[in-house]
């Protein structure tokens, strides 16, 4: 009788070691999908805020060049 529960415990245990390895796998999926979404969003508001200032620059620089010239 030890014997089969020990088989059973045995296979219990492999079982939820299976479970512990996906579930850290979906942990770290997450994680690293977040800071590949947080990285492009990042890029994109620096590209974003990028367009402005240049868009803000050359506004400037035509505005000066109707209102001195």
């Amino acid at each position: 009788m030890s014997e089969y529960s020990a088989n059973n415990q045995l296979s219990n245990s492999k079982a939820q070691a299976k479970q512990d390895t996906l579930k850290a796998q979906n942990i770290r999926y997450d994680f690293e999908l977040n800071e590949s979404r947080k990285r492009a969003n990042e890029i994109f508001w620096r590209g974003v805020m990028r367009f402005i200032t240049h868009i803000t620059l050359v506004s400037i620089v035509v505005y000066a060049l109707f209102h001195f010239a």
